[in-house]
Parts: C-alpha cells; sequence; structure tokens
C-alpha cells in the first residue's frame, strides 16, 4: 500500500510541476523579472503551507541541525528552478527539458554507486524510456539558435535537482514530517531568492501589475510549487529517490498536453509516440517489484534455450 501510495505522489508532484509554463509565462511577460517571480512563487507558498501549518496546530519546531540541513538542500531546490528557467533564454525549451531530464540517471547513479541502492533491469529500461519518451515530446528544435551558457544552465539543473531528490532521502531530514518539511524547504528558498535580490538589485522587487497577474502568481506558489513538493518529498520518503526521479517523466507530459490545450500547440507523430514510451516507462516502474526479480526470457514467455 505505501508503494501504491508513493507512486501516486510522485505522480502527482511531476505532473503538477509541469504546470509552471501555464502560470509563469504570463507574469513574466507582463513585465515582472525572473528573480522577483522566482521570490513571489517560493514566498506566496511558504506563506500558505505556514498559515495552514499553525491553524491546524501542527508543529514547526526543528533543530538547528535539521534547519541547517533543509537550508542546503533548498539552495539546490532553488538553483534548479532559477538555472532551469533561464536556460530557455538561451536554447529551446524541448532541448532544455530533455537534457534536464538526465535528473533520473544521475539519482540512479548516486544511489547505486554511493548507497548501495540494488536496481532492476526495470528500473533502467524504465530510465532509458524516460528519457526517449521526453525527447519525442519535446519536439524537433532543428534550425534553433542554441547557445553554451544555456546548455551550462540546463546541465546545472541536472545535478542540482539529483542533489535534492537524494538529499531528501538520505540526509538527516529524511525522516521529518513531510508537511513540516515542505514549509521549510520554501521557506529558505524564498528567502534565498530574496538574498539574490539583494545583492543584485539591492533589494528591489518588480510590483506586480495586476489582478490577473496576482491569480497566476497565487496558482503557481500553490499548484506546481507548494503540493508539487509536498508531494515530492512524500514520494521520496515511501518509493525512494530512484523511482520517485524516473516518474518524474509525467512532467513534459503534463507541459506538452497544456500547450496543445491552451497554447495551441500542434501535436503530431513525435509527440504521440512519447506520449505511449512515457506511458510505459510508468507502466514499468510500476510493475518493477512485481516483475524486476524476473528473468526476461520467463516474461517473454520463453523457456530455457527457447529463442
Amino acid at each position: 500500500m505505501q508503494k501504491l501510495k508513493g507512486t501516486i505522489w510522485a505522480l502527482v508532484s511531476s505532473s503538477t510541476f509541469g504546470l509552471i509554463p501555464l502560470f509563469s509565462l504570463p507574469v513574466l511577460t507582463s513585465g515582472v523579472g525572473l528573480d522577483s517571480l522566482c521570490f513571489y512563487r517560493f514566498a506566496f507558498a511558504a506563506v500558505a503551507m505556514g498559515l495552514y501549518m499553525l491553524l491546524s496546530g501542527r508543529s514547526l519546531r526543528i533543530s538547528w541541525r535539521e534547519l541547517a540541513t533543509v537550508a542546503v538542500l533548498s539552495v539546490f531546490y532553488g538553483s534548479t528552478s532559477m538555472f532551469l528557467t533561464s536556460s530557455y533564454e538561451f536554447i529551446p525549451s524541448g532541448i532544455a527539458t530533455t537534457i534536464h531530464f538526465l535528473y533520473p540517471i544521475l539519482v540512479t547513479a548516486i544511489m547505486i554507486v554511493g548507497f548501495g541502492e540494488r536496481a532492476s533491469w526495470c528500473v533502467f529500461a524504465a530510465a532509458a524510456m524516460a528519457i526517449g519518451g521526453v525527447y519525442l515530446l519535446s519536439g524537433s528544435s532543428e534550425g534553433a539558435t542554441i547557445q553554451l551558457r544555456g546548455i551550462v544552465a540546463v546541465l546545472i539543473t541536472v545535478v542540482t535537482y539529483a542533489t535534492y531528490i537524494v538529499g531528501v532521502n538520505r540526509s538527516a531530514v529524511k525522516d521529518m514530517e513531510g508537511r513540516k518539511m515542505t514549509f521549510y524547504v520554501l521557506l529558505c528558498t524564498a528567502v534565498l531568492f530574496y538574498l539574490n535580490i539583494l545583492v543584485r538589485h539591492g533589494g528591489a522587487l518588480d510590483p506586480i501589475p495586476d489582478a490577473g497577474a496576482w491569480v497566476r502568481l497565487l496558482l503557481l506558489a500553490l499548484v506546481p510549487t507548494l503540493l508539487s513538493d509536498l508531494a515530492l518529498i512524500y514520494a521520496i520518503q515511501m518509493v525512494g529517490s530512484t523511482t520517485t526521479a524516473i516518474l518524474g517523466c509525467m512532467e513534459p507530459l503534463t507541459a506538452v498536453v497544456i500547450g496543445i490545450i491552451c497554447f495551441g500547440e500542434r501535436f503530431g507523430a513525435m509527440q504521440a509516440a512519447g506520449v505511449v514510451i512515457v506511458l510505459a516507462a510508468v507502466t514499468l516502474v510500476v510493475m518493477a517489484e512485481k516483475w524486476g526479480s524476473r528473468p526476461l526470457s520467463e516474461l517473454l514467455g520463453l523457456r530455457s534455450g527457447e529463442k
């Protein structure tokens, strides 16, 4: 039952995270800069989570060691958001998404090499399928301008996001209650983004121009930030870093669906194939525990010596 719950949380996290462009792009085009957008996103989410914790009578007590650990994890979490968004200025978003999705491979490698985790053939097959599916979903970027700094920025996100996912699972806060950890991650990330604004812009925040921008920022804070990170933490605690990372392939699938419905983007044979492969990868992860210990010959209905 815990594995099923963890899988559902992982799918909720990656699916809601894919909604970021829906809420953030209109705000950016309305005149709010990236630095201010990131601060508003995490600050509003931290306030909402803090109010929930206080009104529901839940404890916010945290030790100095735990706070220091969460602060370090927040650096990696916030850096992922910043570098991934900034990479879109220099390389096509499809290429950025595909490169960023190398992080499940790094998570798997860290867990195997660093922590001795055993991974079945299902996990490796699902990871390869997920990356291929994401590539197809991202579409062709032929003829697009690609700048080295964009590639570097998105490669940084592979390391930072993988480190965050492993850190939640293997650091001093691995047993912290999920809602409390979510609050402190969001709070520390908001503080880090404000320090960034303080250094780069003298502390001046871009004003929120209108009611529409307010609504989009609140939705950005509540759905693909608060809900997504809370679900991510629950998933990591229940099914581990590797499975959670691979199930992140639902994120670009959500982004494609939103692009088709809300922005009129095309949906061709390449994207359709990507959808099928991503869903197959998710199925393989879900069935990994049942199939992973069985030889491929048995699953294919072959007896020993048959071809």
